[in-house]
């Protein structure tokens, strides 16, 4: 009897070790992130005829990505991109006609490239370029642009990056708006990453899964698909990085102005 109660005990101690083995190697539960989700279910930036919305992307404290854009009932827009070494406006007034671009980049090979491109260019005209120092500035005229207005599509850029998170639900309180809550976890993907320390929330439209407001953070660790890996990449490298995303969709579209630059359309 005692050499059996020893044997079982001794069975239990090596599955106890077995699985504290397994746990350095893999984590006990992995998330699919939002992204993964069925097209209906997933966060949108909406199609609406007349909006307006900000949106950046900050990771570790530096700016990645930011816009802003207005598109009204008339089928007026305007948009405006920065990003690392340039920064893009967009306009196309109200009545129609061409679209007008500006465009500030940083760099003296990235500008003549720049140039280069719009003079090849047939259906673009490049009305003024001036420059101070590294910095260069041109104001374009596209003829061939079409109807398609581009706020729509760069929003969406800010609501994918919202789903390489899983979340959960949080109710509606004061708003009529549903609350969804970024989570912590292991994630898969092309490879798999850890999120830690996330919080803040997505709001979404009762009607749909269109976002129309968010503001989250999380610290992020890639690859990170076991603890060991996790640990060894923070160790060894500049992981965790940390991302904050915010996004702010307005119903209202009527605030478009011209741009002063584009009156200022004299070659120079």
């Amino acid at each position: 009897m005692e050499r059996r109660t020893a044997g079982i005990l001794i069975g239990i101690l090596v599955l106890v070790c077995c699985g504290l083995a397994l746990s350095v190697l893999y984590p006990f539960t992995t998330s699919a992130p939002h992204a993964a989700k069925p097209p209906g279910e997933q966060f949108s930036a909406g199609s609406p005829e007349a909006f307006s919305a900000t949106g950046s992307i900050v990771v570790d404290g530096e700016e990645q990505l930011a816009f802003d854009g207005v598109v009204t009932p008339e089928g007026g827009w305007y948009q405006r991109v920065s990003e690392a070494n340039v920064t893009s406006e967009e306009y196309r007034p109200p009545s129609g006609g061409p679209i007008y671009e500006r465009l500030v980049v940083v760099g003296r090979q990235r500008a003549e490239r720049l140039r280069e491109g719009v003079v090849e260019d047939e259906d673009r005209e490049l009305l003024r370029a001036t420059r101070s120092g590294d910095r260069s500035t041109f104001v374009i005229e596209n003829d061939a642009a079409g109807d398609t207005q581009p706020v729509s599509g760069t929003a969406s850029v800010f609501i994918a990056s919202l789903a390489v998170a899983g979340y959960d639900e949080g109710g509606t309180g004061s708003s009529p708006d549903t609350t969804y809550e970024p989570r912590a976890g292991w994630y898969e993907g092309a490879e798999a990453y850890r999120i830690t320390d996330a919080s803040g929330a997505v709001r979404v439209d009762p009607d749909g899964p269109v976002v129309t407001s968010a503001n989250v953070t999380w610290d992020v660790t890639a690859p990170a698909g076991s603890y060991a890996e996790y640990a060894l990449v923070r160790l060894t490298g500049d992981d965790p990085t940390t991302h904050r995303i915010t996004f702010e969709r307005n119903p209202d579209g009527s605030d478009l102005e011209r741009p002063s630059w584009v009156d200022d359309t004299d070659p120079g």
